[in-house]
């Protein structure tokens, strides 16, 4: 545990001083021996717990009042109200809950099933992504330093996140969750053009109210419980008095940029395609389901229902919403914050078979999206395409490339592969406690409908994709070996999933299996070469050829009526769920 959360941070300070070809050899070799040990951890089913010295306590106390006047200061530099009156209202909060409890000891890091399963997420995933980055960095016109600087920043990342999945200290779960949003905040605005510094600061001030509700829920649950320990909390949180969960759900709806917030997260994909990717499969928005696979139990009735029909309701939405954009990027962020919410609402029913459901999607949706986003940033670098309505005859030119999309959109909705086995898991799940609330009807109707929307959006594009002009000539794909590297890995580790947690029969797992090993073959010589496509008045001559592709927008005004809904059902979480309505 201690390596996972030590090694990135340590490669961090080591990197942005290291020559390309150095920092190559380092950073390739410390992402290997990373994912042995998270590896290696993952099948170690020991419970490792370790409790930190006073003067660390003090250590991290001082680094978060740092980080928070750091915060201030950009707020006032970049004459951002929010964002300083966010700091100034956290710094506050944050005094007065050293004041209120000095000197409480406990179990501090706990490796639990839960944190196993992220390290591998986060190594594993996030691993290949950096990679990955390692040569899409080098066609951005920056110095060296800068450059190298980046490849750290994303090395720290991985560090924090292995930290904040170790946490059972809520204090330095705040901490740790500041770090991830300075992070974000940084790696957005890092070619700092006026977008990017935009939605920096958008993210910024965004996040800061979900680190406002991580100390509310501190103040509350020290002054409550008397404690500022995860597993102390659960233990003897009270149903009539869940105002310190909720607190932390609400967090939780931050980071995975459900509604409200989800323009921080859409507004992140201004930063290199590396950043985006990270992001949305290894770090940061991965906290949401976290958070609420780990408070899940202490969950009343009530709250489950809530928290169920609201990420439901977010599902729906951010589907529905995917259908009508054009930015590539922006199409996978929507898809993501659909599918986090419904890894959300999965985590919230009351049954370990959901709970189970619920990991499951967030481990292969962490590699499907992460093989998604770096072909989104081939997309861009190699082919100079970023919008859907731009890659007609893709196939043509970028067979590699396509085929991979195709595996990432077919891996989220498609058997034999973990995603496809989680929704239909969770439909049993779902089912099974619709027998002891009928509400959670609510939460099986989210699920069918999404579904389908999203199973449109993936075959539009996809449909885009596969149109082939039958006279041109066929290019050789040329893609640099880290390139190729990156997406390898994720893909054979989509492959592995299959087998490791298959709940189908082998003849289930390989006539989809040998479909898609054949699928690019078909392609390759299937081209309509005999059947060239005129038109009527056209003399036999050729004509231009083009698919179109149907958008559905939805208006402004439902859009916004989107948000007011998802702001009161939010307010609906304290004041019934908390126990402040009765």
């Amino acid at each position: 545990m201690e390596l996972l959360i030590f090694l990135p941070l340590l490669l961090a300070l080591i990197v942005p001083v290291s020559g390309i070809k150095i920092r190559n050899l380092i950073v390739i070799s410390f992402v290997v021996l990373l994912s042995l040990f998270s590896i290696s951890t993952f099948l170690d089913d020991r419970l490792y717990s370790l409790t930190l010295s006073h003067d660390i306590h003090t250590f991290l106390c001082v680094a978060d009042i740092v980080l928070l006047v750091y915060f201030l200061a950009q707020g006032i530099k970049y004459r951002s109200k929010l964002v300083y009156a966010l700091a100034f209202v956290q710094l506050i909060l944050y005094l007065g809950i050293i004041y209120l409890a000095p000197s409480m000891h406990g179990i501090d890091l706990l490796s639990d099933e839960l944190s196993r399963v992220m390290y591998l997420v986060i190594n594993v995933v996030g691993g290949a992504i950096i990679i990955y980055a390692l040569e899409y960095i080098e066609a951005e016109n920056f110095s060296r330093l800068k450059k190298n600087s980046f490849i750290a920043l994303l090395l720290f990342f991985l560090g924090v996140m292995n930290a904040i999945v170790s946490t059972n200290n809520i204090e330095i779960f705040f901490l740790l969750f500041e770090l991830t949003t300075l992070c974000s905040y940084l790696l957005i605005r890092y070619r700092g053009d006026d977008i990017a510094v935009k939605n920096s600061l958008k993210a910024l001030w965004m996040n800061q109210v979900g680190g406002v509700a991580i100390l509310l829920a501190l103040v509350f649950s020290i002054s409550t419980y008397n404690t500022v320990y995860f597993s102390e909390l659960l233990k003897v949180v009270d149903d009539s008095f869940l105002i310190p969960i909720i607190f932390l759900v609400i967090a939780a709806y931050v980071k995975g940029a459900a509604f409200p917030f989800q323009n921080w997260l859409l507004g992140a994909m201004v930063a290199p395609t590396p950043v985006s990717a990270i992001l949305h499969s290894a770090t940061m928005v991965k906290i949401a389901p976290f958070i609420v696979l780990k408070l899940s139990t202490a969950f009343s009735p009530s709250l489950s229902v809530m928290v169920s029909i609201f990420a439901s309701f977010v599902f729906v939405g951010a589907s529905i919403m995917a259908l009508n954009r054009d930015f590539f990027k922006e199409i996978l962020g929507l898809s993501t914050i659909a599918l986090l919410s419904l890894m959300m609402a999965l985590a919230s029913l009351p049954s370990e078979e959901a709970r189970y459901t619920a990991i499951l999607l967030l481990v292969f949706h962490a590699i499907s999206k992460a093989l998604l986003f770096l072909q989104a940033g081939i997309l861009e670098k190699v082919y100079h395409l970023k919008y859907i309505s731009d890659i007609d005859n893709l196939v043509d030119h970028a067979p590699r490339t396509v085929f991979f999309i195709i595996i990432g959109f077919a891996s989220l909705t498609l058997p034999p592969f973990g995603a496809f086995i989680g929704k239909f898991l969770g439909i049993e799940a779902i089912t099974q406690a619709i027998s002891q609330n009928p509400l959670y009807i609510f939460t099986l109707l989210g699920l069918i409908v999404g579904s389908v929307f999203l199973v449109i959006l993936y075959f539009k594009i996809i449909t885009k994709l596969l149109t082939k002009e039958p006279f041109k000539n066929i290019l050789k794909e040329k893609l640099a070996f880290k390139y190729k590297l990156g997406s390898n890995i994720l893909f054979i580790s989509l492959f592995i999933g299959i087998f490791l947690v298959s709940a189908l029969n082998v003849v289930e797992v390989l006539i989809p299996v040998i479909l898609i090993f054949i699928s690019p073959f078909l392609l390759k010589y299937f081209s309509f070469k005999s059947a060239p496509r005129v038109k009527e008045y056209n003399c036999g001559e050729k004509g231009d050829f083009e698919v179109g592709v149907y958008n559905y927008a939805l208006s402004s005004n439902v859009i916004q009526k989107m948000m007011y809904i998802s702001i009161f059902m939010i307010v609906l979480h304290l004041a019934i769920g908390g126990g402040i309505l009765k």
